[in-house]
């Protein structure tokens, strides 16, 4: 019975190993530094020394950072170009969702108006929390220029998400809604299945699923040669040892962007996984380690253009670094 056992696991292994040969793969270009932003200084404006929560790279290659509600925009050159607080502080603030460069230059931002607990509850808290998401657009010098709410009225507490011009509702269920649109947004057959896995629970369930996916070490024998399974045996994605996924970035021309947490040589660092369900090839990008002993709040940002190039902002010494990783 263990021989027939083991042949079985034999066959399933080998199968395993001959899907990810076959898996395509998804190529990007070596790191690019392409500037460095300044600390913010009493002598000279640039990036908080708290770091970014959000970084965007409008269709000018200039870069826009949020931090704590206030935006800063930065010429291609690195150049500071002014730090605005467009949003009334005294409101309640639960974060962004979502974040989209206009073709006009504007910047659409989707603002939280719950809070992650009840998002993740699911509760039915209309009348305390106001469910839903502020849409919210500056213009290209990062002035106010409108605001609106979205709610999904089937499921208010939705996740909700800007792309390609629309404001969409991901449900839990993985179905979502159109909600608004700023423009004549292109057709994009691929959403199905970014909404499917738009949730750490759903992707890491689906990241099992996938030809580059292995896990170690899965079997063992007790003293009596009874077989057990090792709930905490390791696992790899495209042969780096892997630990957790975060919630999809973005879906770009029919890829799915997904930061994830790796930890090769010991050492836990950031990486953007790549899928194409549909043609089934994967890419693993390595993000840049942030220097340590510095005193910031959030070591790195990412951002994904429309052409599907990765963008991170990374705390350095000599100050916020800026690279990307061109598609191939």
């Amino acid at each position: 019975m263990h021989q027939l056992f083991f042949i079985i696991l034999s066959l399933l292994a080998g199968f395993l190993v001959f899907g990810s040969v076959q898996a395509g793969t998804i190529t990007f270009s070596t790191s690019q530094h392409l500037t460095t932003l300044p600390w913010a200084a009493d002598t000279h404006p640039g990036v908080s020394t708290k770091g970014a929560d959000w970084l965007v790279v409008d269709n000018h290659h200039r870069y826009w950072l949020e931090q704590d509600r206030d935006f800063t925009l930065f010429a291609p050159n690195g150049h500071s170009l002014q730090t605005t607080s467009p949003l009334d502080k005294n409101l309640n603030f639960y974060g962004f969702e979502s974040m989209e460069p206009q073709p006009d230059g504007s910047l659409a931002i989707l603002e939280r108006l719950e809070t992650l607990q009840e998002q993740r509850g699911k509760f039915n808290l209309e009348i305390s929390s106001k469910p839903g998401a502020r849409l919210i657009l500056l213009s290209s010098e990062g002035k106010l220029e409108s605001e609106k709410l979205e709610r999904d009225p089937l499921q208010p507490h939705s996740l909700y998400e800007l792309q390609n011009g629309q404001v969409l509702s991901i449900h839990a269920d993985g179905t979502y809604q159109v909600l608004d649109s700023l423009g004549a947004p292109p057709k994009d057959k691929a959403f199905n299945a970014f909404a499917a896995i738009a949730d750490s629970i759903n992707w890491n369930a689906h990241a099992k699923t996938l030809p580059v996916f292995h896990t170690s070490n899965r079997f063992y024998h007790d003293e009596a040669d009874h077989i057990h399974v090792d709930k905490n045996s390791k696992y790899s994605l495209m042969g780096n040892p892997f630990v957790e996924g975060a919630a999809p970035l973005a879906e770009r021309g029919g890829k799915i962007y997904n930061e994830v947490v790796c930890y090769p040589k010991g050492n836990f660092t950031n990486w953007i996984f790549v899928e194409n369900p549909a043609k089934k090839t994967y890419g693993l990008v390595e993000l840049v380690t942030a220097d340590e002993d510095l005193n910031t709040t959030q070591d790195h940002t990412v951002f994904v253009d429309p052409k599907g190039n990765v963008y991170e902002g990374v705390a350095k010494d000599d100050g916020y670094r800026i690279y990307e990783w061109k598609l191939h």
